[in-house]
């Protein structure tokens, strides 16, 4: 089922991505948006939604969302500086961290796949083989400095799918739903608060972040909601959020698969640069990781 849950999140977020490529606004107000939008839409129903009856799922949520915060903003300045392609080779390696992250935090987990050592092999190599197959990173010094700065980013984001699935465990199956909703809300909520405080100190206005454009942005929103409900399902249902995290990347493989369609009816959306080879790689390691965690 996480398997399913995941690809279908993959699926949102290759939507997210293209619709991505025609929005040219500031970082602040695009990340304002991208927390208010769901926020303001799941609001109203608020009176109507079981809450969750645990106070640490909320505690959670909340943390969840300036963790987002502070990976967006360390994620954007990067990019800035060492530009998208370097910085986007370096974001797979947060699989890893996930993944020793969640054996740390949970050492009886470990135990258990010391036991089934061919399983754990299989699984690492399969976590490897996805890691290697969506990074392009290459061993030079503006890689190297690039590295170096993007390493927090790399904690927060890992810390970010660990989060999540840590929320999702105090969600009951008959409430995952509601805990789906709760989660994308108040994160949501967070995200906007101090994107607008942040919009606020470089504009000394929130006028801008209101106009006639903003209605352009949503429905790119409503794909991140679609992807983020998948995402909390899949987490849910997985015993280690690296596999969600990994299996998230055959984002990757719709998007070469789908520009062309989309660059013949003139919507121009670049191409990811990965290489065949590359790719084979890195759809045979989501098979592996996904049939040895069944």
């Amino acid at each position: 089922m996480w398997a399913i849950c995941t690809i279908m999140a993959s699926l949102f977020s290759a939507a997210y991505y293209f619709g991505n490529q025609g929005v040219k606004v500031n970082p602040h107000a695009f990340m304002f948006y991208r927390g208010f939008v769901p926020f303001a839409l799941l609001l109203p129903f608020i009176g109507v939604v079981p809450f969750i009856p645990a106070w640490q799922f909320y505690v959670f949520c909340i943390i969840q969302g300036c963790v987002i915060v502070f990976i967006d903003y360390r994620n954007y300045r990067a990019m800035r500086v060492w530009g998208a392609e370097i910085i986007s080779s370096l974001h797979p390696l947060s699989i890893g961290i996930v993944f020793l992250l969640w054996f740390t935090l949970h050492p009886q987990y470990l135990l258990t796949s010391a036991r089934n050592m061919y399983w754990l092999v299989g699984t690492v190599a399969a976590l490897c083989g996805v890691i290697y197959a969506a990074s392009s990173y290459r061993n030079t010094r503006r890689s190297r400095q690039a590295f170096y700065y993007t390493v927090p980013y790399l904690f927060g984001a890992a810390a970010c799918d660990v989060l999540n699935k840590v929320c999702m465990g105090y969600v009951s199956v008959e409430m995952l739903v509601y805990g789906s909703y709760f989660y994308i809300m108040i994160t949501g909520a967070v995200v906007a608060a101090f994107n607008l405080l942040l919009f606020y100190r470089q504009n000394k206005t929130v006028t801008p972040l209101f106009g006639a454009h903003s209605l352009k942005i949503s429905p790119i929103m409503l794909l991140l909601m679609g992807s983020m409900l998948f995402k909390n399902f899949a987490m849910f249902n997985t015993s280690n959020p690296s596999y969600v995290a990994a299996v998230l990347y055959l984002y990757i493989i719709w998007i070469m698969i789908f520009t062309p369609l989309l660059n013949r009816i003139g919507l121009k959306c670049p191409q990811t640069g990965l290489k065949h080879g590359k790719a084979l790689l890195l759809l045979l390691s989501i098979v592996i990781l996904i049939l040895l965690n069944r």
